[in-house]
Order: C-alpha cells, then structure tokens, then sequence
C-alpha cells in the first residue's frame, strides 16, 4: 500500500507535538482518540486527494485508505522531524500515486463537478468554472512530483518548508520542482489558448 510513508521515523516540532502526541499515544489503546485525529484531519486530506484525483468516488476511496493504512501501522509512527499531519500527507500523496498507476492506460474524467469551497463559486459564473476545468485538466499532464508541489503550495496553501516535510525533499528541490511545474503548466496552457503564448 503505501509503505514506503510508513516506514519513516518521524518526530514533530514541539510547538505541534503536544495535541497530536497526545492523541497518538491515546489510539494506540482508546477508539475514541482515533475518532478525534480522524475527525482532525479527515477534511485536510480529503481536500487534498480530491485535489489530486479530481474524482468524487475515487477521492473517498483514497482517503479510507490514507486513514486505514495510518491506523494500522501507527506503531511504525515516531515523533521524529515530521509533525504527524505531514506523515498523512505522505500516505495520501503515496495512495494518489499508486491510484494513477493502477490507472495507467485508462481515460480520465476531467468534468467532474468541484467540491464546495475548492472552485469558483456559482456568482463567479461559466468562465471561471471553465477556466477552474481547464486549470486542472492541464494539471493532470503534469509529472506527479510537479502536479504534487503545485496542489501543495496553490491549492493546499502550504509552505515550502511543510511541503519539503511531506514531500520527504529538500526546500531547495522543492522550489526547483514548483519553478518548473509550473513553467510546464504556463505552456500547456498556452497551448490550448487559456494564456497568450
């Protein structure tokens, strides 16, 4: 499943340890802490995966996945350099990842109908929903590593240090990756007409 983000040693700084250290231990051996970090951060990577996949259906598959691959190896998690939610990004990028890969090869549903709060609204009008389309279908031809610091950084609002954590990169990668993402997203769109070439 998504091992390889299972398997880092990971510890959060301790202005972000205590809640989340807390309810940690307390899953370990109380359902109802497990409830509270589900309920934490289930919007979070929901938003996040939905992001990536655009796919109502597959977006709540993944997420089940994110949080039952997190729950079961919860005894591999140490507090170690990367806050816990940084280590459930880490699941869910690694979920969105096999999801493509298992799809490889397939046609992709690019019209799917946004979640609330993740596109233009209604009063914006038909363009701004086109142009949200547009955006996203571009952003699917994107390498995953690109179209994965993009979501991050512009749609998720994280910064590049909290994405050189969930990313397991280096800042400095992290802003050679957006730089040229997004230069390859400028020309795809560019191509289609949406920006002046």
């Amino acid at each position: 499943m998504a091992d390889d983000a299972l398997e880092y040693d990971l510890e959060s700084r301790p202005e972000t340890v205590d809640d989340d250290q807390a309810l940690v231990s307390a899953t370990r051996q109380d359902t109802d802490a497990a409830g509270r970090l589900y309920d934490k951060y289930y919007r979070e990577v929901l938003g996040y995966v939905y992001h990536c996949t655009l796919d109502h259906a597959a977006t709540e598959d993944l997420t089940s996945n994110v949080f039952l691959a997190a729950f079961r190896h919860l005894g591999r998690f140490r507090w170690r350099q990367v806050p816990f939610r940084a280590w459930l990004y880490r699941i869910a990028t690694n979920e969105v990842r096999m999801y493509y890969r298992r799809r490889k090869g397939t046609r992709i549903a690019y019209l799917q109908v946004p979640r609330e709060g993740s596109a233009p609204s209604a009063d914006e009008g038909p363009a701004a929903v086109e142009e949200y389309r547009l955006l996203h279908r571009a952003l699917l031809e994107l390498r995953f590593k690109y179209r994965t610091v993009i979501i991050l950084r512009y749609f998720e609002d994280k910064t590049m240090a909290q994405i050189a954590e969930i990313t397991g990169a280096r800042e400095g990668t992290v802003k050679s990756q957006l730089h040229r993402g997004l230069v390859q997203l400028q020309e795809i769109l560019s191509r289609r007409g949406v920006l002046p070439e």
